[in-house]
């Protein structure tokens, strides 16, 4: 694999992780809303309507990302198969 294949391989990767820590980050923030007495005196009302909407926005950022990664992922696949490809067939046109 060439280095620019690497290198976009590591980054698709890395978009992933922080996609993940994100979707931790919602969850966190949705459950302490939905399920804790912290913010009560800030928000008395609405805490479920936050809480909830943290939640299916960090799950539906995560699913985007997600498909998005996949993608990228198969298309380097591609990439990777096409250029090992013309690797060989020019190492036989050589010999």
């Amino acid at each position: 694999m060439s280095l620019k294949l690497k290198i976009r391989h590591i980054w698709n990767h890395f978009l992933l992780q922080l996609s993940f820590l994100l979707l931790a980050f919602y969850l966190i923030i949705g459950f302490m809303f939905l399920f804790s007495d912290n913010w009560i005196d800030m928000v008395p009302k609405g805490r479920e309507i936050i809480g909830w909407s943290l939640v299916a926005f960090g799950s539906l950022r995560f699913y985007i990302s997600y498909r998005r990664y996949k993608t990228k992922h198969d298309k380097l696949l591609e990439l990777k198969k096409e250029k090992k490809l013309l690797e060989e067939s020019q190492h036989a046109e050589v010999k």
